[in-house]
């Protein structure tokens, strides 16, 4: 089921850019392998890995790879939803794993890398009339898109071509046994958990998640707490784009051939709201999704409420600069209000996602932390998109 190959590991491009030795695995995407829109602590890894090991695991789309290009309906999505309890029970989305790491203990922090992400060969975005942010769209419909691989595009409509930004809208450790009734997000229980240690795919946590973080491409990095022996990690939710915000419940979903991820556990780094609760409401950066790419880190905020999540990521962000830069609160606290950037990532998963973004050029000189990867450089490399992207004729089209 699963391919092992050892090597030292010199990946180019979108790749880690350190020469480390390190084993390398492929996962494939299979009855076995997947989950349907559940993190499930009593599932069997599909592979146990060690710090430093890199993996390739293959995705399918949502509802079980039963999305098939310019075929399936908004009737047939619905009648999958009813014969899967989805929404109620678990997430629409299809997630391949858990990958197990050995090293990985309640309150590290696991430094997940994200080196490369081969696409299939189409897209989707599904209109919802009644998950979306408006109200006014009553009629479902679903747009298939083609890809056109040699340009990284797709055509929306005639004359209109976009370039692609593959990223995962769903990186996740196992979620703590008390989420979410432990955690400030105000969410109800039976929503993310509805059985005892199963929990929905679709609202995001502190264990990371449906994030729908679009800047979490390859060649970026997402710091995670573990919350659990091995961290068991999932990953699905495929996207070949997404804005911030997600407005009708899709992105431009798709699945991966591979999404090429390494895993490293940092003992350094330590959680403390894994065990500390008082550490939940902003008090420890490190309890909640980072993400890290060559020019920003993303300090994420979780909430019901969009306001309180904007709340949630100041004072994670306000920790993280006084931990990182010396900064007093006070100083982290004006700092943000001229140099942050609060984003909405996502509003349609239930919690909503705000990310404050720091650009990390300002830290640029000596005695001030640019990257937290242990090289002390940022060691990743993204793929270059081209602004003016060329454009195949797709065959895409629209069901309603």
């Amino acid at each position: 089921m699963m391919k092992k190959i050892i090597a030292a590991c010199l990946l180019a491009a979108a790749s880690y850019s350190s020469t480390i030795i390190a084993n390398t695995y492929h996962v494939p995407a299979t009855a076995e392998t997947t989950t349907l829109g559940l993190f499930t602590l009593n599932k069997p890894p599909v592979i146990k890995v060690h710090s430093g090991d890199i993996v390739s695991l293959e995705t399918w789309n949502s509802c079980l790879h039963e999305m098939v290009y310019n075929k399936t309906t908004p009737a047939g999505v619905a009648k999958f939803y009813v014969e899967h309890d989805i929404q109620a029970r678990r997430g629409m989305h299809t997630l391949t794993g858990p990958v197990y790491v050995e090293e990985a203990e309640p309150g590290d922090v696991l430094e997940i890398r994200i080196l490369k992400i081969e696409l299939n060969d189409f897209g989707y975005n599904f209109l919802s009339p009644t998950a979306g942010i408006l109200s006014e769209f009553t009629k479902p419909q679903i747009k298939y898109f083609k890809f056109d691989k040699q340009h990284n595009s797709t055509e929306f409509n005639k004359g209109v071509c976009l370039p692609l930004k593959p990223f995962p809208g769903i990186i996740a450790v196992a979620p703590p046994n008390d989420w979410p009734s432990g955690w400030p997000v105000n969410i109800d229980t039976k929503a993310a958990q509805p059985v005892s240690g199963e929990f929905n795919s679709v609202p995001p946590g502190p264990f990371g998640g449906n994030l729908d973080e679009p800047e979490m491409q390859a060649g970026s990095i997402v710091f995670l707490p573990v919350f659990h022996k091995g961290a068991l990690v999932w990953t699905g939710d495929s996207h070949a784009m997404q804005s911030n915000g997600e407005l009708d419940v899709t992105a431009l979903e798709t699945s991966y051939k591979g999404i090429t991820l390494q895993f490293i556990v940092r003992k350094d780094l330590k959680a403390a709201g894994v065990f500390d609760k008082t550490k939940r409401k902003g008090g420890d950066a490190f309890t909640w999704p980072i993400t890290e790419n060559a020019t920003h880190w993303m300090i994420s905020g979780l909430n019901v409420d969009l306001f309180e999540a904007m709340k949630l990521a100041a004072r994670n962000a306000i920790d993280f600069l006084v931990r990182t830069q010396g900064f007093t609160p006070q100083e982290s606290y004006q700092f943000l209000s001229m140099v942050g950037d609060f984003e909405i990532a996502e509003s349609v998963n239930e919690i909503q996602h705000v990310t404050v973004h720091i650009p990390k050029n300002i830290f640029k000189i000596k005695g001030k932390k640019t990257t937290l990867c242990t090289e002390n450089t940022f060691p990743l490399t993204a793929p270059k998109i081209n602004p003016n992207p060329i454009c195949v004729p797709q065959e895409g089209i629209i069901i309603k």
